[in-house]
C-alpha cells in the first residue's frame, strides 16, 4: 500500500509498504482522508519533536514512522472482540492511544496520560497511508449525512470544541479570536453555534475574509491596528469576556492577556515553538485566569453531533489534494500560507 513516512527532518518518502492488520480490540480502515496539520509542518521543518528516535514507552514505536492523525475511513476489518462496528461504517480517528490505567486516564482525564501515543507519531501506522489500524476506542461511528471528508475535520475541530469549553462563556458575551487558521476558524464557527460574538484578529487579508463570511462579527488588523486597543473599543471598553490564542506568536499572548476584561478568560490553545517571555506586570495588571488546552477531551461525539447538524461549513477553507502532492501541494504550500485546509484524498487513486 502507498504510505507517507516520516525519516527525519525535511524526509519523507511517499513509499510501498505493508498493509497493516486488525489485532484484537483492533480496527482496520481504508483511509479515505487525511488533514496536515501545523504540527506535521513543525515535524517535517524543524523534527524530530513529537516522533521519537527511540522506542516510546507505550507503543515501542520509533522513527521510521506513517504520518496522518487527522482522518476518516471506512471500516474494512474488525480485530477479535469488537462487535460495534460495522464493515462498511465511516468513522473518524480520535489518535491517542493512552494507557488506560493511570490516574489520569482513570478519572476521565486520558489526555493528561504520561505515556500517551499520536496516532502518525507514535504509532505502528498513520493516517497517510491507505490503510490503518487503531485500537477501538479510537474510532468514532460517523452520524448519517457526515461525510468522509467532514470526518477528517473532527479532531481538528475536537481541539477547538476543547479550545472554546476552556473560555467559559455564554451566549451573547464576546470572545477575541487571535489567529485565524484551522483552529481559529473551529473556534469561529463553535461559538457561533453558542450564540457568542467572535472577533477575528489575523494579519491575513484572506483569512480576515473568511472569518467574516463564516460568522465573526467583526475583524481586525493586528499589522494596522493595535489589536488590544481595537478589542477595547469594540467591547465599550471593557475587552472581550474570553480571549484565546490560535495564533501561536508572541504578540498574540500580549493581545490576549490584555485584550481581556477583568476576570475573564485567557485561553492558549496554539503551540508556540519558541519560549514567550511574560512579565509579571502583564499578568498581574489585567486580572485575567491564563489556562491552556491540552488536545480534547471526549469532544468527538459532540463534534460529530454538531456536524451532522450543519454547525461546520466547508466551503471556502477546506480542500483536497492527491496523494502524490503531500509535499509540494500539502507542506511546502501551507509554510507559504497559500492554502488554509488541506486534506489529502486517500479514496481516490490516480
Amino acid at each position: 500500500m502507498r504510505a507517507a513516512v516520516y525519516y527525519g527532518r525535511e524526509d519523507v518518502r511517499l513509499e510501498a509498504v505493508a498493509e497493516p492488520e486488525a489485532g484484537p480490540g483492533e480496527v482496520k480502515l481504508r483511509v479515505q482522508y487525511n488533514g496536515i496539520c501545523g504540527s506535521d509542518l513543525h515535524e517535517y521543518f524543524d523534527g524530530p519533536i513529537t516522533t521519537r528516535t527511540t522506542p516510546h514507552p507505550l507503543t515501542g514505536v520509533k522513527n521510521p514512522v506513517i504520518l496522518g492523525h487527522e482522518l476518516s475511513g471506512e471500516v474494512v476489518a474488525l480485530g477479535e472482540g469488537v462487535e460495534d462496528l460495522a464493515i462498511g461504517d465511516l468513522v473518524a480517528v480520535e489518535p491517542l492511544e493512552t494507557c488506560g490505567a493511570c490516574l489520569h486516564c482513570t478519572s476521565g482525564h486520558y489526555n493528561h496520560c504520561p505515556t500517551l501515543a499520536f496516532h502518525g507519531y507514535n504509532r505502528s501506522s498513520g493516517g497517510l497511508a491507505d490503510y490503518t489500524v487503531v485500537k477501538r476506542r479510537m474510532a468514532h461511528r460517523l452520524a448519517p449525512g457526515v461525510t468522509a471528508q467532514q470526518g477528517a475535520l473532527i479532531e481538528p475541530l475536537s481541539v477547538a470544541w476543547h479550545a472554546v469549553n476552556r473560555c467559559r462563556v455564554e451566549a451573547g458575551q464576546v470572545v477575541a479570536v487571535h489567529g485565524a487558521g484551522p483552529i481559529g476558524i473551529g473556534a469561529l464557527l463553535t461559538l457561533k453555534r453558542r450564540g457568542v460574538d467572535v472577533i477575528v484578529s489575523d494579519p491575513s487579508p484572506m483569512r480576515r475574509q473568511l472569518a467574516l463570511a463564516l460568522g465573526a462579527r467583526w475583524v481586525v488588523d493586528p499589522k494596522d491596528n493595535d489589536p488590544v486597543m481595537a478589542i477595547r473599543d469594540l467591547t465599550g471598553g471593557h475587552g472581550a469576556h474570553a480571549s484565546l490564542d490560535a495564533a501561536g506568536v508572541p504578540a498574540a499572548i500580549t493581545a490576549l492577556l490584555h485584550g481581556t476584561r477583568i476576570n475573564g478568560t485567557a485561553v492558549v490553545v496554539a503551540i508556540h515553538h519558541h519560549p514567550v517571555v511574560i512579565p509579571p506586570f502583564d499578568l498581574l495588571m489585567p486580572e485575567v485566569f491564563l489556562t491552556g488546552v491540552a488536545m480534547f477531551e471526549n469532544a468527538f461525539p459532540s463534534v460529530i453531533a454538531e456536524m451532522a447538524k450543519g454547525a461546520y461549513p466547508l466551503d471556502g477553507w477546506v480542500e483536497t489534494i492527491p496523494f502524490e502532492g503531500i509535499i509540494e501541494q500539502g507542506i511546502h504550500r501551507l509554510r507559504r500560507q497559500e492554502g488554509m485546509k488541506i486534506l489529502v484524498d486517500l479514496a481516490t487513486h490516480a
